[in-house]
């Protein structure tokens, strides 16, 4: 985005606001004569502060200051005023002609329940909630800047785990609602924004939120059918609510660091050259390696205290700065309110290269011409660029690893090769090893996504109680995506023939369109029955239709000067188009039918029903309709004669649910053969053919169906001090769509085959610890326990999956099979390390004694020696091969959640939020690779692997190769690492470890300015704050960072951490101002 469109947003947004500004006052000329009335507003302890105070019937309103006082112009038909706040229980106040003074008292509401809740095509009172849903206010969002929605749910919602999968700042945000509940495809919920489903919610600013509402067990998300079998994340935005112009806006600043550096420490140049010489002596090339490029055993002092490059610092090191500034203005008048919105958030990553921007524009209006009819409409448009392409290759051409920038980073050498003799580099010698600038520039990227969603909607009054509402929107997303890949790059080494170890550039565009309608028709019986009954029923339909194109363009042979900005700027430059690809989706069509009843009696027994039809074209003639039914019902104890009495009891509900829902995640076109064009240079008639893929077609695919139960208590103590719930569930999700590996030319088939449950307990607590005039402190808590298992695979005996950053070293280190929770990793069981007692020594050759197992086989050490890795010979046929190999963990948690405590005083507010997971495990893919030097003499390793924090061969006062057994017990008296000088990598349980931690998520401290000192500048509100993120996390986890997912482009390999970006702590200043 350039300066010019910054400056033309911020104008268009302004001028919209003084324009709907004129017509809103403009409106209130009309108005014949009217009154000032003034008062305070208080309850049982003192001043209310930003309670809201409403002519009556209108939109005319204020709200009240610092010491609860107020001063509101009424029209002079004004008959009363309402006084509402959140917590207490609305108060109607009659206006008397002679009077101008009001002095009212506000009661505390009974349960603080009666917060509204967005589910499925409507809202409804908490306290009158069947189903499992959890929600985060916009007030909880408000209290620390964050860049996205996803951040600010992390840890405030039970069953609800948010992973931001690396460092960099636009991350996958991995959520999960109730464990995982496919095995081959994506188990993301569904994210609704405003009514509209969208892809992701990571672009929507958190400063635009009103509320967030999860649906969680399967009577709650049964009523979107096919799409909500993994849970519904509903988005809804901020709306104008007031007759007078209100501006508000939020400007922080802010700085980001490496957050734990020295979790991985590379060798330094003394240990770095010992171990240069140590594996030089074992490979007897001590002469035409080492001294060629280091020199003479007896120069090794020269090494000792020299500095050599901190690569990591160069790399991810770099001072990270944020800014972000968004404004709101809203406003309207009898008939019409709206609110419009622009947020800017600009992104300086720690890692050299890597920006991050994003600009979003909002506006959203109401109309009401009569009581009967109103208009709804809403524009959103978010626009993101980001340059720079991470930190692992998982998005690389070519190779997944082979270009992992965080891995040249560890293992590069931290001097020049032949640095000792005649002082330069000699990177011919680095095999697939880069220098870490280098690597970086060499595997660029920039990519600009932009999205439109417009909504509008008609909802009419046809009849007292009986609604109609017509929705329609549409959603436009395209993203465009380039990537250079330089001489230093897998790609550029392994081009087309001819054109390898030259530049070469990869273009993939990807265009989608949805366009979607919605009718429901609404009737509520209230006039039709006693006031003890309560029936509503709801009928509806909707279609969604998605269109995708995805384009791709790669060309190779640039000049071997060109970096990554000539490259796309000159794209004829290059001698071979190897690639035009343009790829059309088919339609994606979803046409459903749903209703829905409620009926309440005398607010203590609610029961609930819904039903929803889908038909999807993803699925063949016969089984493209889903049926999805679920029901609940309720009782409310504390509404009962013999509980009426227990003024300390708010709410005490017990709820139960069944449902279903369905899933159809799978790509467009699996039902029958897609044939696609290709080209190559092997085929003699011509370069043009065409295939069917690697997929084979499944005619008799079918929906993917969840099953759920869910039991409830709510509660609420001591008006309002005290309120939770704790829920218990089951679910069963049959007929798994999979993605089944085949052979006989095609690679995979999607299959409805096996089962996989989850059940568990979800405790949520809130608690207003002290509740003071001046001062009060809040807190909150929840924790869920999920338990994962496979219940059926149909028939098969397992599935296995490769994490893929070892190439075919590893044939699989995933496994899933029947009785197990999904996220099994297999390896051999570490057993330190081989020891003087495993060998006979006779004349300089080792031998295993009887009786203990050869490991050679696997870690590629040719002629075994003691310090070598060893592993446990777990069949006991004197070898380690592959039948050794056995489940080392499992990644699922025991327990995650989170707490916070939030306080307020004398203008000073303060937040600290937490998170916590416990039981879960990483597989630290980093701790093989660094701490291996494979077939590559010249790379560096970990710290934790330098000569004198593990065993080693060499007398490091004579530089002797020690064969003595008595004396090689004596060197290593005490020590239990092994050698690094394995030649090959394998998946083993050191690797996987305890990634338990209690993050502290952010701190926020702020002050807000009294009131008389803002209203002399003409400012309502005056805020400023201090925010820390990512503060510290405690855990036992050696690696940058206990969560983490880098493998996930397989759902099958989770929780890998292998060449991570690194997470960042950061601090930011801001400023909030309202007037």
């Amino acid at each position: 985005m350039t300066e010019k469109f910054y400056s033309f947003t911020k104008a268009l947004v302004l001028r919209v606001a003084l324009v709907l500004a004129f017509v809103s006052l403009a409106a209130g000329e009309v108005s014949a004569q009217s009154r000032t009335i003034t008062g305070t507003v208080k309850d049982s302890m003192g001043p209310v502060m930003a309670a809201s105070v409403v002519v009556e019937g209108t939109t005319v309103g204020v709200s009240t200051g610092m010491n609860g006082e107020f001063t509101l112009q009424v029209p002079a038909s004004a008959k009363q005023i309402k006084v509402s706040y959140v917590g207490y229980d609305d108060q109607v106040v009659d206006l008397v002609a002679s009077k101008t003074v009001y002095d009212i008292t506000l009661r505390e509401t009974s349960t603080a329940m009666d917060e509204v809740v967005v589910v499925g095509y409507a809202t409804v009172k908490r306290r009158d909630v069947v189903g499992s849903v959890s929600s985060v206010s916009s007030e909880a969002l408000a209290q620390m800047p964050v860049a996205s929605v996803s951040e600010a749910m992390s840890g405030r919602m039970a069953g609800v785990q948010v992973t931001s999968t690396e460092g960099d700042p636009d991350a996958d945000i991995k959520i999960r609602v109730r464990g995982t509940g496919s095995i081959t495809q994506d188990s993301s919920p569904l994210y609704i924004v405003d009514g509209f489903p969208v892809e992701s919610i990571s672009d929507i600013p958190a400063s635009d939120i009103q509320s967030i509402d999860v649906l969680k067990d399967a009577f709650s998300t049964a009523i979107y059918g096919s799409r909500g079998a993994n849970g519904v994340i509903i988005v809804t935005t901020k709306s104008g609510t007031s007759d007078r112009i209100t501006v508000n806006y939020n400007l922080y600043y802010g700085f980001k660091n490496m957050a734990t550096k020295h979790a991985l420490v590379p060798q330094n140049t003394y240990d770095f050259v010992r171990t240069q010489y140590e594996y030089a002596m074992l490979k007897g090339n001590l002469s035409s390696y080492y001294e060629s490029n280091y020199g003479l055993w007896e120069d090794m002092d020269v090494y000792a205290g020299m500095p050599g490059n901190d690569w990591v610092d160069q790399v991810f090191g770099r001072e990270g700065r944020v800014f972000d500034h968004n404004i709101s203005v809203a406003g309207g008048g009898e008939k019409f309110s709206w609110t419009a919105g622009y947020t800017h958030h600009d992104e300086k990553a720690i890692m050299i290269g890597s920006d991050y921007k994003r600009n979003n524009l909002s506006f959203k209006g109401q109309f009401k011409p009569n009581k009967r009819v109103s208009l709804d409409f809403n524009i959103r448009y978010s626009d993101v660029e980001v340059t720079g392409s991470g930190a692992n290759g998982l998005n690389d051409r070519g190779s997944q690893s082979g270009n992992s920038r965080l891995k040249n980073a560890i293992v590069y050498s931290p001097i020049p090769r032949n640095a000792a003799i005649v002082d330069e580099d000699n990177p011919d010698d680095y095999n697939n090893y880069v220098h870490p600038v280098q690597a970086v520039w060499d595997n660029d990227s920039r990519y600009t996504r932009t999205t439109w969603n417009a909504n509008a909607a008609f909802q009419w009054e046809i009849v007292d109680n009986l609604r109609l509402r017509v929705e329609a929107g549409l959603d436009d997303y395209q993203e465009d995506r380039d990537r250079f890949y330089g001489v230093s790059s897998y790609a550029s080494r392994y081009a087309s023939a001819g054109y390898q170890n030259l530049p070469l550039t990869e273009w993939n565009g990807t265009y989608r369109e949805k366009i979607r309608n919605t009718n429901t028709l609404q009737y509520d019986f209230k006039d039709l029955l006693s006031k003890d009954h309560s029936l509503n029923i709801l009928a509806g339909m909707e279609y969604l239709v998605t269109r995708q194109n995805k384009r791709t363009t790669v060309v190779e042979g640039f000049p071997d000067y060109f970096g990554s900005e000539m490259a796309w700027n000159f794209t004829s430059s290059g001698e071979h188009p190897y690639q035009v690809g343009n790829v059309y989706s088919n339609d994606d069509v979803l046409f459903s039918f749903f209703g829905r009843v409620n009926y309440d009696y005398k607010g203590k027994y609610m029961v609930s029903a819904t039903m929803r039809a889908d038909g999807s074209s993803k699925f063949a003639k016969g089984n493209q309709w889903g049926y999805f039914p679920s029901a609940a019902a309720s009782w409310r104890l504390s509404g009962e004669e013999w509980l009426k009495n227990a003024d300390w009891l708010d709410n005490l509900k017990i709820r139960y649910s069944f449902g279903t829902a369905g899933n159809n995640n799978i790509p467009s076109g699996q039902t029958s053969t897609l044939f696609s064009a290709s080209q190559t240079s092997w085929i003699s008639q011509g370069p043009v053919y065409w295939s069917a893929g690697a997929a084979m077609s499944n005619p008799d695919l079918k929906w993917e169906t969840t099953y759920s139960h869910n039991i409830g208590l709510d509660f609420g103590f001591f008006r309002g001090r005290l309120n939770g719930s704790v829920e218990v569930y089951q679910s069963n999700t049959k007929d798994l769509l999979i993605n089944f590996p085949i052979t006989g030319g095609y690679s995979t088939q999607y299959r409805n085959l096996g089962e996989v449950r989850n059940r568990g307990i979800e405790v949520t607590l809130s608690s207003a610890l002290v509740r003071k005039q001046n001062w009060g402190i809040n807190f909150d808590a929840n924790i869920a326990f999920n338990e994962n298992e496979v219940m059926d695979l149909g028939g098969l005996d397992k599935i296995t999956a490769s994490a893929g950053m070892f190439s075919t070293e590893i044939t699989y280190d995933y496994l899933v099979q029947e009785g197990r929770p999904l996220g099994d990793i297999y390896g051999y069981i570490n057993d330190g390390m081989y020891t003087i007692d495993d060998f006979d020594y006779n004349n300089g050759t080792w031998t295993l004694k009887k009786g203990v197992a050869d490991a050679s086989k696997v870690t590629g050490i040719e002629h075994v020696r003691p310090g070598a890795p060893k592993y446990v010979d777990v069949n006991n046929d004197g070898k380690i091969d592959a039948d050794d190999i056995v489940n080392i963990g499992n990644v699922q948690p025991l327990f995650t959640g989170g707490f916070s405590l939030t306080a307020y005083a004398y203008g000073f507010d303060f937040a600290a939020n937490f998170t916590y997971s416990y039981g879960n495990k990483v597989y630290n893919a980093n701790k093989i690779e660094f701490s291996t030097t494979k077939t590559t003499q010249g790379q560096n390793a970990l710290e934790s692997v330098s000569p004198d924090n593990r065993w080693t061969n060499i007398d490091w006062e004579t530089g002797e190769l020690v064969n003595d057994p008595e004396r090689l017990a004596s060197m290593n008296a005490g020590k239990t690492m092994w050698v690094p000088y394995s030649t090959k990598r394998i998946a083993q349980s050191w690797a996987v470890e305890d990634a338990s931690f209690l993050r502290l998520a952010s701190l926020t401290v702020g002050y807000t300015l009294p009131e008389k000192w803002t209203k002399k500048i003409r400012l309502n509100r005056i805020r400023v704050y201090a925010t820390g993120t990512n503060l510290f996390c405690w855990t036992p986890y050696s690696g940058y960072d206990p969560e983490v997912d880098t493998r996930r482009s397989n759902p099958l390999t989770p929780n890998v951490d292998y060449s991570a970006f690194p997470k960042s702590r950061s601090w930011v200043f801001g400023i909030n101002l309202s007037f």
